[in-house]
């Protein structure tokens, strides 16, 4: 495969080596797998909470950020998915750094048909630990500011009594328009801090200078990292309609069914999405390398 192509050609190419390369080394899932494990953990946790000896301590801070109610059945299945989302945000930082080093490394050595020594890529990404979590953190801390700034932006304007904006109501503008803001906005920053890790434990690039290689290859090879990015994380829309209905789910059908979703929304975001972006955009990274 050259880089001679570019657009969705390229990205065609991309896919189909990704797809190849998950098939035929099933070890590439390990630290997908692992995260999960993890993920599925913190879930079990959150659903503990309100139960003893969980709520004495987890209680309280409920109690002043969102309300009591959501320490009772079946108001707190409604907090599950924002408490969900908070417990993945701090796993991807602390865990999932280290954890996508770790899988870089091991998609090198299968893009290079090496064997795969997963003990030395855990040796290696441990060194860069530090680094790596400054990536994952900043992408993290800049997706959470932009859904705060996105947020408090529209709610301020609506306070302010105005009752539509671009002819349409509050509902929803607040609703559907800005979990699109935000699923968009998650995928460029995904995109834009995509080759940094790979620059840094590749080719061995001090922190900096890894982002900013980052930042240049996105804009040189903009589509194509949008593509690999944005095309797997259409397979969480489902996911998100579910949640958006939270209400419905749990009034309609039965609370526990809140659960499910998250499980779901686990395997779907780290089992399938994450490989995907992953392996994807680090072969791409290593095709660029190839052909300079």
């Amino acid at each position: 495969m050259t880089l001679q192509k570019t657009g969705i050609p390229l990205t065609k190419e991309i896919f189909a080596k990704t797809t190849q390369s998950l098939r035929k080394n099933p070890n590439l899932f390990i630290p997908f797998l692992i995260f999960a494990a993890f993920e599925s953990l913190s879930l079990i946790f959150i659903y503990l909470i309100p139960r003893m000896p969980l709520v004495r301590l987890f209680g309280p801070p409920i109690r002043t950020f969102w309300g009591e109610r959501f320490l009772h059945y079946p108001a707190n299945f409604l907090l599950m998915p924002k408490l969900g989302s908070l417990a993945r945000m701090g796993l991807s930082v602390v865990i999932g750094s280290l954890l996508t080093g770790i899988a870089v490394l091991i998609i090198s050595e299968v893009y290079h048909k090496k064997q795969i020594k997963m003990e030395v890529a855990a040796k290696s990404a441990l060194r860069k630990y530090p680094m790596l979590l400054v990536i994952i953190l900043a992408v993290t801390a800049l997706f959470y500011l932009s859904v705060k700034f996105c947020t408090i932006t529209l709610a301020k304007y609506f306070i302010a009594g105005h009752s539509r904006l671009l002819f349409l109501k509050p509902a929803i503008w607040m609703g559907p328009i800005l979990i699109c803001i935000n699923f968009i906005a998650g995928i460029f920053l995904q995109s834009l801090f995509t080759y940094a890790i790979p620059a840094l434990m590749l080719d061995k690039e001090k922190l900096l200078k890894a982002i900013w290689k980052s930042f240049v290859l996105f804009k040189k090879l903009f589509l194509p990292t949008l593509c690999l990015v944005g095309l797997p994380m259409l397979l969480y829309i489902p996911i998100i309609v579910l949640s958006y209905h939270n209400a419905f789910l749990i009034y309609k059908l039965f609370p526990e069914f809140i659960l499910w979703v998250a499980f779901l929304s686990m395997v779907v975001s780290s089992l399938i999405i994450d490989p995907l972006v992953t392996v994807a955009t680090t072969l791409l990274y290593l095709e660029h390398k190839g052909n300079k």
